[in-house]
């Protein structure tokens, strides 16, 4: 088992990885003092159910492209082969048996805050893992009362506003990507032909 003081856990879609998941792993690292963040591609989202255009594998490779070079950063894809939907108690449970640390974090941004008791045994997830908070602009930084304030850490993120969703919606219309992916990742989906158009 592979022991560290402070892992980060990302996990998402990733239906595309931008820049923006990137820069909140790094900042999250540096301000919460993480050895690794884990980026965990989800097989189904609960919320989201099954993703059009796209394979579990293809946002998987994304992913690989996206942290290449980076120590701090590390895929963990065994989600993809877990039984659906993707419930984060379930992956964090199995993420124990093979890693082991003095602290956890799951990263959020700041507006999934809000949400975070209607997720799957929320009440047992978050004694199992903090939450990192990623602050956005425009949205509340309160804590929910039933959340306990000392299992949650806020840190600073990039205020961009990219979104996987504004990518999709620029690459259907034939309009660049450039700047807002990894260059291997913007290759990756013109390659593919992902998302019905050309990058």
């Amino acid at each position: 088992m592979r022991k560290y003081s402070k892992i980060g856990i990302l996990g998402g879609s990733f239906n595309p990885i931008h820049l923006g998941h990137a820069a909140v792993a790094q900042m999250a690292a540096e301000e919460l003092n993480l050895d690794i963040v884990l980026f965990v591609p989800a097989r189904v989202n609960p919320l989201k159910g099954f993703l059009k255009d796209v394979t579990p594998f293809q946002r998987c490779a994304m992913t690989k492209d996206a942290i290449f070079g980076n120590d701090l950063f590390e895929i963990w894809e065994k989600e993809l082969t877990m039984p659906a939907p993707s419930y984060t108690i379930h992956t964090v449970e199995k993420l124990f048996t093979e890693f082991s640390a003095d602290e956890w974090y799951f990263l959020i941004g700041s507006d999934n805050l809000p949400f975070f008791s209607k997720w799957h045994k929320w009440a047992e997830l978050i004694h199992k893992v903090k939450l990192g908070v990623c602050l956005r602009p425009n949205y509340d930084m309160n804590v929910p009362e039933i959340i306990p304030n000392d299992r949650v850490a806020f840190f600073d993120g990039p205020n961009w506003g990219i979104s996987s969703s504004m990518i999709r919606k620029r690459i259907k219309e034939n309009k660049s990507c450039r700047y807002l992916l990894n260059e291997n990742v913007r290759e990756f989906i013109k390659k593919n032909n992902l998302y019905k158009s050309e990058n």
